[in-house]
């Protein structure tokens, strides 16, 4: 291994990062998609596994729809005006910065079959539809970063 993929203190450098979003609050998908932007411009694979609450970031009709949750403790006009002053993109906005970027987005297969999602429901036509047992072939990969937001 060169120099150049080690880390501080030759410690080796992950390439991928996975990450299990499945929370629909508003103050959940932003740290999602910072990392998931910050990693592709850095070079890194990131897949993104959208379940449960997640879907609705995904879902047409719903992602309209997503509030703050209730421990940040402001309005959704609140963080609108936050993220606004802050010189953030709206989370569609970021959805699609991301994909343009390369992360992989990929929908739960069967949170969309529990709820009656179809692909032709989702908002981005590059979202994957996945199963666990390919989230589980991403997490289990040695040189990936695995988090669940």
């Amino acid at each position: 291994m060169t120099e150049e993929e080690r880390g501080k203190g030759g410690k080796a450098l992950k390439d991928k990062l996975v990450m299990v979003i499945s929370k629909g609050t508003s103050d959940a998908a932003y740290p999602a998609l910072i990392l998931a932007t910050t990693a592709a411009s850095q070079g890194m694979e990131v897949f993104m596994y959208f379940t449960f609450g997640g879907m609705k970031f995904l879902t047409r009709g719903q992602n309209e729809t997503v509030v703050p949750s209730k421990d940040l403790g402001i309005t959704s006009e609140e963080l609108k005006a936050l993220v606004s002053k802050g010189g953030l993109p709206t989370v569609d906005e970021m959805l699609k910065m991301a994909a343009d970027a390369g992360v992989h987005i990929n929908a739960c297969s069967p949170t969309m079959q529990l709820f009656g999602t179809t692909k032709e429901n989702l908002i981005l036509p590059q979202i994957d539809v996945v199963g666990a047992a390919t989230f589980l072939e991403w997490a289990s990969d040695p040189s990936a970063i695995t988090l669940f937001i």
